[in-house]
């Protein structure tokens, strides 16, 4: 997609949806990853097991994350792109803690982690390319204590300095 899009004149923007984190998708299992904290014998997640997700989170930051970013730092200065980091994700954590997958601290220690590992990594590499960190919809985050919650979320990560925005659906 980038190398096609370089050959154009303009080059076309191109957006990417980073979505891969350990444990993806903690509340509603509608589109596991394959990247979990603890893997079952049939490869699905084990969202009820709890630990610091080390193995998960590495193979989040080895095999997805640093070969994406080496990606995207070739080709950052001459394709515009854009980058929406982890839906549901951070909304899941603001909201969604009374589920045992996603409150879980296996859950939790991914994707505090592994987001701004992506972040941070993406930013490092590629300054100008923004980011957008997925912020949800108005009828999951809309209402006060969840917006706050999502807030002081998005402030202990330490990441608002290198993101441009949010994505919202």
């Amino acid at each position: 997609i980038l190398a096609d899009s370089a050959k154009k004149s303009p080059p076309h923007l191109v957006v990417f949806i980073v979505y891969d984190l350990p444990n993806r998708d903690c509340h509603a299992k509608a589109s596991n990853g394959e990247i979990c904290c603890y893997p079952n014998s049939d490869g699905t997640c084990n969202y009820d097991m709890s630990g610091d997700c080390a193995a998960g989170i590495n193979q989040y930051k080895t095999q997805y994350i640093d070969p994406f970013v080496a990606v995207v730092r070739q080709y950052a200065d001459r394709v515009p792109i854009a980058l929406v980091i982890e839906p549901d994700s951070l909304p899941n954590l603001a909201t969604n803690l009374g589920d045992p997958h996603c409150g879980n601290s296996a859950t939790q220690a991914a994707y505090t982690q592994g987001i701004p590992y992506a972040i941070n990594s993406f930013h490092n590499a590629a300054p100008n390319v923004p980011m957008y960190v997925d912020a949800a919809h108005g009828g999951w985050l809309g209402w006060d204590d969840n917006l706050q919650k999502f807030a002081q979320l998005i402030a202990s990560l330490n990441i608002a300095s290198m993101i441009r925005g949010f994505s919202t659906n």
